[in-house]
């Protein structure tokens, strides 16, 4: 299987419900033919470097993946038919250098993910912690 990176541009007048059902036909497409998903960003809504289909802003997707060959195909016959995608773009990643990037990229942000969900978790303990402790005081005024 092939690494790829897809940039797709939504039309930034839909919500961000119907963008992120689009995203996610594109990921089942992916994930149905045999690829995996490694990274999602969403960049958020752009200005264009010129305009595009009478569009000025663009919302931008970037989505990292593994796939067979053929999954290229089916992806671009969808995102030529849905009124929402502006442009799009597959890239293979053939580089090394490329690859070991886009792996450390995927790595880096698992870990501050991680860290994240940590803390929350300590900030969580502490909150329950203090609460019992004025429950307490409360009970023995």
């Amino acid at each position: 299987m092939n690494i790829y990176e897809k940039i797709v541009i939504i039309d930034p007048n839909i919500d961000d419900t119907a963008a992120a059902e689009t995203v996610g036909k594109i990921k089942d497409i992916i994930i149905n033919k045999g690829g995996e998903i490694l990274k999602t960003e969403n960049w958020g809504r752009r200005k264009l470097a010129y305009i595009l289909n009478k569009h000025q802003k663009g919302n931008y997707i970037l989505i990292l993946f593994k796939s067979p060959p053929t999954t290229i195909m089916d992806l671009e016959r969808f995102c030529k038919v849905t009124d929402s995608v502006i442009k799009f773009m597959v890239v293979k990643l053939t580089k090394k250098k490329q690859i070991e990037s886009v792996l450390a990229s995927i790595k880096e942000a698992e870990t501050k993910k991680q860290a994240e969900t940590a803390e929350a978790d300590t900030e969580g303990v502490k909150l329950k912690e203090e609460n019992l402790s004025t429950s307490e005081e409360k009970e023995s005024v």
